[in-house]
């Protein structure tokens, strides 16, 4: 018994002991950051208006390094992706009226029950009106439609035609149609001038003999008169600096 006493006793002076030796020094590590984007995109809006079927037409999207990136001295080059997602509004008169000032939300490709894919567009900005005439969900989708070409100075960056998926489903994976694009000061490749161009589908039945619209682009006429979107996305994928030798 007086073996056990003496082995809890020493046990206890040991603990006792542990918080007095950390006290005796400590350091304090002030650790600040700040957070600048690396990009700038402009226009924040892209419309095309009222368009025609064989209508092919051109905006462009410009995308540059930022004030900051541009002034932080070993800051050299930026990797992004444009990429494309469904758009959510509140709709009216069958789809042909847009609430755009309510605001408008980026959808979210999602399987649910069996696996069976859907749009989540959250939820909507404002109550709907009470007499069910007014919708929130995704808009039919422009994406597939508008092409992505580069500047070609330099030729760094990819290139999509009209007429794609933005995405599709492998099994459970969700796989995007991502365009590719990189700026570097080092290259003096500060701006991408991207050429967005909507080539316009026809309508199912109502094609011209010499229509170059894939067949499984052509359009449900039910949706003519409705309003179409997409999302672009320009999301940065990658940062880096120049070595230390090379400031």
């Amino acid at each position: 018994m007086k073996k056990i006493l003496f082995g809890f006793a020493a046990f206890a002076l040991v603990i006792a002991t542990v918080p007095m030796f950390a006290a005796f020094e400590a350091h304090v590590i002030n650790v600040t950051a700040k957070i600048e984007n690396a990009l700038s995109v402009t226009p924040s809006e892209i419309k095309f208006g009222t368009v025609f079927p064989e209508e092919v037409l051109h905006k462009p999207l410009v995308v540059q390094l930022s004030e900051s990136f541009s002034a932080e001295g070993n800051a050299d080059d930026v990797e992004y992706i444009i990429r494309q997602k469904p758009k959510c509004a509140i709709t009216s008169q069958n789809g042909t009226v847009v609430d755009l000032g309510a605001g408008t939300a980026t959808g979210h490709p999602k399987l649910g029950p069996e696996d069976v894919p859907f749009i989540d567009c959250g939820q909507p900005p404002r109550p709907l009106a009470t007499d069910g005439s007014e919708t929130w969900g995704p808009l039919p989708s422009l994406c597939p439609y508008l092409s992505k070409h580069p500047d070609l100075t330099p030729a760094n960056d990819g290139s999509l035609d009209s007429f794609h998926e933005p995405y599709v489903w492998s099994g459970n994976q969700l796989v995007w149609t991502d365009v590719l694009g990189r700026l570097a000061k080092s290259q003096n490749d500060i701006i991408d001038t991207w050429d967005i161009d909507l080539s316009v589908p026809c309508f199912k039945g109502q094609c011209a003999q010499d229509e170059q619209v894939p067949a499984a682009y052509e359009l449900d006429p039910r949706l003519e008169h409705m309003i179409f979107g997409c999302d672009l996305w320009v999301e940065v994928t990658g940062v880096s600096r120049l070595p230390i030798d090379q400031q």
